[in-house]
Order: structure tokens, then sequence, then C-alpha cells
């Protein structure tokens, strides 16, 4: 029998820990052959569970060979992070590895956004396992929907950004008001945003959505306006930044971070077209995409599964132990499962700045022994390279080598 003991879904692990001492007669059998896994990544996982004072002892090893050192990059930037990762996939690609056969895991969802993005860009076919990409979140479709309702008002194209966040947060529209305005609209040619303003509705309802058509309305149209600004303003003049915020819960923060992701991926688009259509691109269907993809997906998601390659972002104190009242022998687990996912190469890499704030790496990486990894990618070792860090020209030289000049 095999338990899985997971922190995260209430269980206590000290009841496997103490299990031998409770019951009379009860024996341990240790299975430390790991049959995935090469020597140097089950020694680096080896080193940074030994830590655990907790744990019962158990050293895995295998019969696999050396197989390759344990890769550790660093970059100033998310963003030259899953550049970089993406770039190399595309060269592993190129020598033969199927997408299928790499994955990318992280500790928390809201980490993917970026490595989304450098997926998209470089044309590599990605799936999310266990959760949604960032574009099909709720938060960033109601985001979206208001950028669209603020260019077009006026128009039928904005109807369904209008039934989308008219009532987000809640102004008293329900079922009944919203019919009325959908056979307002219907009688008189009318979009639906436009429709409100001769509407039959109770006063306090005309009034709150003509106080939202108005405020919509008038952000749209200020001009020489940039797009993330346009959307920023948008979000905190609807009040759908203080209805979060009022949240008060897990779900409410997870909210407010992909909000600013969302501002932030803005500053890249000059026209709000250009935006939907890479939003678009990004939700196409699993189908469309065809069945060879890498896979995304969480630490607590990666469980029991296994891929030929590996890479691990967002090696960093602010991610990943974290910060606050996270279970740090936990963490470490989820290390150890992390880099004993793969079977043949692992990359852990970390950035300087992550979502405006300075960050340092992991102390998980300091504890994997240095005979076992090695600075950099493989490929570059032995010959003269430049610093994975050091901003945006070393990162556009990277870029340029991906593609082949």
């Amino acid at each position: 029998m095999v338990f899985h003991i997971n922190s995260w879904r209430g269980a206590k692990i000290g009841f496997i820990r103490n299990f031998v001492r409770e019951f009379d007669g009860a024996r341990l059998f240790k299975l430390e052959e790991n049959f995935r896994s090469t020597h140097h990544i089950l020694q680096a996982a080896n080193a940074i569970i030994a830590r655990d004072p907790g744990r019962i002892p158990k050293t895995l090893f295998t019969q696999k060979g050396d197989g390759q050192k344990i890769e550790v990059l660093s970059y100033d930037y998310a963003s030259d992070e899953a550049d970089a990762i993406a770039a190399e996939m595309g060269r592993r690609a190129a020598e033969g590895v199927a997408w299928h056969d790499m994955a990318m895991i992280y500790r928390i969802n809201r980490l993917s956004r970026s490595l989304e993005e450098a997926l998209l860009k470089a044309r590599i076919p990605y799936e999310i396992i266990g959760d949604v990409g960032f574009y099909h979140r709720a938060v960033v479709k109601d985001a979206l929907a208001f950028l669209m309702l603020a260019a077009c008002p006026d128009s039928r194209q904005s109807d369904e950004a209008f039934r989308r966040v008219a009532n987000v947060p809640r102004r008293g529209l329900g079922a009944k008001a919203l019919g009325q305005i959908e056979q307002e609209a219907q009688d008189r040619g009318l979009s639906l945003c436009a429709a409100v303003t001769t509407a039959t509705l109770p006063a306090k309802v005309r009034d709150s959505l003509l106080a939202f058509r108005e405020t919509v309305s008038r952000i749209g149209q200020i001009p020489d306006m940039r797009l993330c600004d346009r959307l920023d303003t948008l979000l905190k003049e609807t009040g759908y930044y203080t209805m979060w915020r009022e949240a008060a819960s897990e779900e409410g923060e997870t909210a407010l971070q992909n909000l600013s992701e969302l501002v932030g991926l803005a500053e890249g688009f000059t026209r709000l077209q250009d935006l939907l259509e890479h939003a678009a691109l990004a939700t196409a269907s699993p189908n469309e995409r065809g069945r060879d993809r890498v896979q995304l997906m969480t630490m607590h998601r990666a469980k029991g599964l296994e891929f030929p390659h590996v890479f691990l972002p967002a090696w960093e104190e602010t991610v990943f132990p974290g910060m606050g009242e996270r279970n740090y022998e936990e963490e470490r687990r989820l290390a150890y499962v992390s880099l004993t996912r793969a079977m043949q190469r692992a990359t852990i890499s970390s950035v300087g700045y992550r979502q405006g704030v300075s960050a340092r790496p992991s102390g998980f990486i300091e504890e994997i022994p240095a005979e076992h990894r090695v600075t950099g990618w493989l490929r570059q070792q032995g010959r003269s390279k430049t610093r994975e860090t050091g901003g945006r020209f070393r990162h556009t030289m990277a870029a340029l080598d991906a593609m082949g000049f």
C-alpha cells in the first residue's frame, strides 16, 4: 500500500511517521530504489529532503546512471526567465524531444501567466493541468469586458461585455431588469448599454446603471490614454478593485494579483483589438492545438507524474518556500517531489525581481551539493557565455541565439 500525505488536504503526516511506534508488531519496509530519475537528480532531491528533521530516514538510489546535472539559472525578471525557458524548449524540440516530454512545474497558479505568454510568443503548444489558463480566468474576462464596453458602449458588439460586467459589482440588475433592457434594445435597435437610458427600470437600478454607463463611456473617450492606464482606471472607478479588496479572502487576493498581471500585460499593447486577439489565441481549445503539448502545473498537481525534461521556475524565497505562515517542512517535501518528477533533465531558475518585489534564490538551491548542479544551461558549459543575469541586452542576445542567428 502506498500513502500520499498532503498537509494541504488537512492530512497529518505524523500518523505515518509514528505508525510503527503506535502499533506493536508493525514493520517498516523502505522502498528506496527509484526507477524514474537519474543519479544527479536523486542526489539533489535527497540532499534537500534530508534536512527535514522529522522524516523517516530514506535515501533513494537508481541504476539508471549519473545522467545530467541539475541546471541552475538566474534572471533579472520573470519575463526573461519565461522567454529563456521557452527558447530552450524550442531547442530541445529541434533536437527531437517531444513537447509532451517537457513540463513546467511551479509553486502557485498565478505564476503561469508569464510562462504562458512566453510559450504563446514562441508558438509552443501547451496545456495547463488542473487549472484554467490566464485568459480563461473570470477576473481577466471581466477586465477585458470593461475595456470592450468602454471602447464601444453604443455598438451591439459590446452587448456581451455589458451582460458580463453591468452587475459586477452588484448594481441591482436582476434577470427581470436585464430582460427589459434586452427588449428595449431590440425594439429601438440600440446596444444594451445605450438602452439603459430609455428602458423602463426601477429608479434605483436605473440610476446605478446610468452612472455605470457614464463612467465607462467617459473613460473610453479620454484621448491619448494608454491601454493599460485605461484598464486600471476602469477597474478603479467601476468599483471592481474595491469589490475584490473587500472580499478579504484568498480568492480576493488572487483576483487582485491576476488583475495586476493583466494591467502589466496591457502595457505591451497600444490597441485594444491587438490585446483581444492575443487573448483569443491564448484561449484556443486544446483540440485546436493538437495532442502533443508541453505540460504546465503546480507542484501539488505534479505528484505521481513523471517527465523526461522538467523546468522548475520561480525558486525564490518570496515564492518558494514563500513568506508568511507556510509549513516549511511541506515546502521542503514539495521541492523533493518536484525534482523527482524529472526522469532525465531538471532545470531550476529564479529571478531577482518578480511582481514588483525584489527576490533572492530559494535556500533549497544552495542545499543541492555542488557536484550535482551546474550554473547555466548544460549546452553552454565549457564555452564562453554571457551571464544569465544582467538585463534586456543579454536577454535579446539569448533570443537571437534561440532563433539561430
